[in-house]
């Protein structure tokens, strides 16, 4: 680990972590809004004295999803090896976007001495590990390897540090862009051979329009949330902005090809000719709108994780059949920028009570038995992490029939870095998703008037701020 990365995990503290969050309450307030309720059973295994009894009760949580279907079939699972094994569980949704609660809750869980014992989740392992909340699970690690092999890249960045393991892969949480065959091929442009670049994407999007039908080409918001956050990172990345170099020592992000991302983008958002292509109140859309748009029929091209495609094949809706997981476009960067997953795993928070059953319990959803089922349904959603899941019979015809699995897959399969990149994940990173700097600067000039330099420059004032209350220092 860099210096500077162990500066940021020392440094930080709990109380720090509101402050960095944006978050107002107190940690007791905090703690207050916690659903579950410590189970019986055994003192904490960290820290603690030596349990008189093994816990026979435990608290499962786990992100709530836009497909709802997911949130049942994963309870399901965890509630049916609770009744195998005696073991009395409670499962609670926690939120899903980095932009949202999930970390001031777990922490002020973890402050309090009641948090669950076991959570799946999909992103932010870098926070909660800075921030001491999570505990060393190598052991558990070391287990699923021996059984199913490496997991995908992204994992080992994410959840590995200093040589130990912090979080348990569990899943790559599929996802891309997402275009209507039809609607494109009308105008004779076919997705997966003509939409190379960003720039042919705004083009299509333009020219499928037809406002009067209803019909508009771009599906993609820049409001805080999640695919807001992801529509502007997306093209910060592929214009070849970075926001440190590698080792962590300079901001790198006010520069030449941050601004002409910028000014692309929001070109996207106030140029008058791409006025046409925009749904009503995009700029106002929250993370399930652009779900709501596609699965109505009203947008032609979006971005999004799988569940808008699992829920279009669970519903029934015709545009499932109609719709195509597209080839990763490029900008002026260059290159395709796959990722390596790294975005579904398990967590066993510092101070669990049940810590043993939420190791065993992770084993046991990793079970080809248990996690098929719930993968081969998730419509891409849950898809595998491990190299051994990939040989498996049923995940390779699954792939082979559908191909737009199949391109979910292999963009979870590559070893691009990711927002951090050149530098390895960090907390860092993380508190600037948690924070909206990123939707805040193409906000100040879409709706605010700021000038795409001024707005660069703020941003990049704001990351500084942001390093130093981190602890970090940049020249």
């Amino acid at each position: 680990m860099l210096q500077q990365d162990k500066n940021l995990r020392t440094t930080l503290s709990r109380r720090q972590a509101l402050k960095l969050m944006g978050a107002s309450a107190s940690m007791a307030m905090l703690a207050a809004c916690v659903a579950p309720t410590a189970p019986t059973g055994g003192a904490a295994t960290e820290g603690g004295a030596a349990p008189s009894a093994a816990p026979t009760s435990m608290v499962v949580a786990h992100r709530k999803e836009y497909f709802q279907e997911m949130e049942t079939i994963f309870s399901d699972a965890v509630k049916a090896w609770a009744t195998e094994n005696n073991v009395d569980v409670e499962t609670t949704v926690v939120a899903a976007e980095a932009t949202e609660d999930f970390v001031p809750k777990t922490l002020a869980a973890v402050e309090a001495g009641n948090p669950p014992d076991f959570i799946y989740h999909v992103r932010l392992t870098q926070q909660l590990y800075s921030f001491n909340a999570l505990q060393d699970v190598s052991d558990t690690v070391d287990e699923a390897i021996a059984t199913y092999g490496q997991p995908s890249s992204g994992h080992a960045r994410n959840n590995n540090m200093e040589g130990k393991w912090w979080a348990i892969p569990y899943i790559n949480n599929g996802g891309g862009q997402f275009a209507r065959r039809s609607l494109f091929e009308a105008i004779g442009v076919d997705p997966l051979v003509d939409f190379v670049t960003y720039d042919n994407i705004r083009d299509a999007c333009l020219e499928v329009s037809n406002p009067d039908q209803q019909i508009f080409g771009w599906g993609r918001t820049v409001n805080k949330g999640g695919d807001g956050q992801g529509t502007v990172t997306d093209i910060l990345l592929n214009w070849g902005s970075r926001i440190t170099n590698a080792d962590m020592t300079a901001l790198t992000f006010n520069s030449p090809e941050t601004l002409a991302a910028v000014e692309w983008l929001a070109e996207v958002y106030t140029g008058e000719q791409y006025a046409p292509m925009l749904p009503p109140g995009v700029l106002a859309w929250t993370d399930s709108s652009n779900n709501e748009a596609y699965l109505a029929g009203n947008i032609a091209y979006t971005s999004n994780a799988a569940s808008v495609y699992a829920k279009a094949k669970a519903d029934g809706n015709p545009v499932f059949e109609d719709t195509l997981v597209l080839n990763l476009p490029v900008g002026p960067f260059g290159q395709q920028l796959i990722g390596g997953g790294g975005d579904g795993q398990i967590y066993v928070p510092t101070g669990a009570k049940a810590t043993d059953l939420a190791k065993q319990l992770a084993l046991h959803m990793l079970n080809p038995d248990i996690f098929l089922p719930i993968s081969l349904v998730s419509a891409g959603l849950f898809l595998p992490c491990y190299e051994a899941y990939m040989t498996m019979e049923p995940v390779l015809k699954a792939l082979e029939a559908d191909q737009n699995l199949q391109r979910m897959a292999e963009q979870r399969q590559g070893d691009f870095v990711g927002l951090s990149d050149p530098a390895d994940p960090n907390p860092y990173f993380d508190n600037l998703q948690a924070q909206a700097v990123f939707n805040d600067m193409i906000l100040e000039v879409i709706t605010a008037g700021v000038t795409p330099a001024d707005a660069i420059a703020n941003a990049e004032a704001r990351m500084r701020q942001i390093g130093e209350e981190m602890g970090a220092t940049f020249s």
